[in-house]
Parts: structure tokens; sequence; C-alpha cells
């Protein structure tokens, strides 16, 4: 299990509720579909997810959701891969500069030319979109590091297996968000070194996954 070390592990049902889509979703989109194209993000730690899985299928739900299709999201994965020939192409910062969506096109940036990765060519672009997304923290080789909605929240590999947690701490949200239930922000607050903001903020974190907000809200 050493190898797993810091790379943060996630079953499908925690992917679908960080990311506010259906399991039945994550598990389509992670294996191969009826046409024989790859998974967008295949699991690598049995059935479970590493953190820059997690961030490949958060920005190609992202990708979805600009109205490019399934299958072309799935072709133009495929081709990042040969190109830039690492696994998780959307979870470097150097790649992800070079790709956007255009229309409802998934394009990226090869030798001077936007390419309609998703259809196989050149495509006469209206607005390129960035799929950047800013909460996304990148080490030093620019790969996906952490991941943080707020100031106070923070989704770090290293820590509690990727949980998230309050930030600067190994404190999961969740646990902050049941011990709510039943005691008061301010006895929360003293029992672990936090702020009353910073309890506030772990249990509001909480209320949004629990809504169906996702990671993005």
């Amino acid at each position: 299990m050493s190898g797993l070390l810091n790379q943060g592990i996630y079953d499908a049902h925690e992917v679908a509720h960080l990311l506010a889509v259906d399991v039945e979703r994550v598990v389509r989109w992670t294996t191969v579909d009826t046409k024989g194209n790859p998974p967008i993000a295949a699991p690598s730690v049995g059935r479970a997810f590493t953190f820059q899985e997690l961030v490949t299928l958060a920005l190609a739900f992202e990708v979805r959701r600009r109205g490019v299709p399934e299958v072309e999201i799935r072709r133009g994965l495929r081709t990042l891969r040969g190109l830039h020939q690492v696994e998780q192409p959307l979870a470097h910062r150097a790649i992800l500069d070079t790709v956007s969506t255009s229309g409802s096109s998934f394009v990226a940036l090869a030798e001077g030319d936007w390419l309609d990765i998703g259809r196989g060519g050149q495509v006469a672009l209206k607005d390129v979109v960035a799929l950047y997304l800013s909460p996304l923290k990148f080490d030093d080789a620019g790969v996906a590091s952490a991941w943080q909605p707020s100031p106070f929240i923070l989704l770090d590999p290293r820590v509690q297996a990727g949980a998230a947690c309050v930030a600067g701490t190994r404190i999961p949200t969740a646990t902050v968000h049941l011990l709510v239930q039943s005691e008061s922000i301010e006895d929360i607050a003293d029992e672990y070194g936090l702020t009353a903001e910073q309890v506030i903020a772990a249990d509001k974190f909480e209320q949004r996954l629990n809504e169906g907000l996702g990671l993005a809200a």
C-alpha cells in the first residue's frame, strides 16, 4: 500500500457526493463505453480513485456541462494522453493551460493550432473558455495537489486520504458537521482548537454537499 501514500482514496459514492453527480454516472464514465471508447478516468486502486482521478472527473463533468458530448470527451482525453504521455492530463497545469471548450467542442492547442480533440480535426473558434478551476492547487511539478473550495476548507491527498478537512488541520469537515448536531459551535471550537468561523465554514460546506451542490458550488 506504500505506493498509494499521499494519493487520496475515494470510492464511487464519495466522488459522486463531492462532484454532485449520480453514482451511476460516475460508474459509467469510469468504464469502457459500448463503442469501446476508453474510460474518462478508470479507478487505479481496486474500485477506488486517487485525487488526480477525482480532478480529471471534475473537469470532465465541467466539459460535459458546457455541452460537449460524452463520447467526444472520451476521445479528447485519449488524444491528450497520447500527446502528453500522462494518464490524467487534466490534472496537469501545463496541459490545462492548452485545453478549452469552444461552443460544444472540446479543443486543445497543439503547435499553434486549436484542434477539436473530440472530433479529430481543426476547429473554427467561437469563444474559447478555459477549463481551469481556480480552487485547484498545483505542486512544483505542475500536478494538481490540493483543492480549496473555500479559504477554510481543503482537500489534500496527503491529509486524511484526501477527505475534506478544515484547512491547516487534520479535522474532517464531516466530523465537525456531525458534532454541530449535538454541541455548540463554541464548545467544538474550544475542543478542537478551531475558531468559530472555521466550525461554521466546515458545517456549511458539508450542508452544501448534502444538498447536492458539490465542491464547485
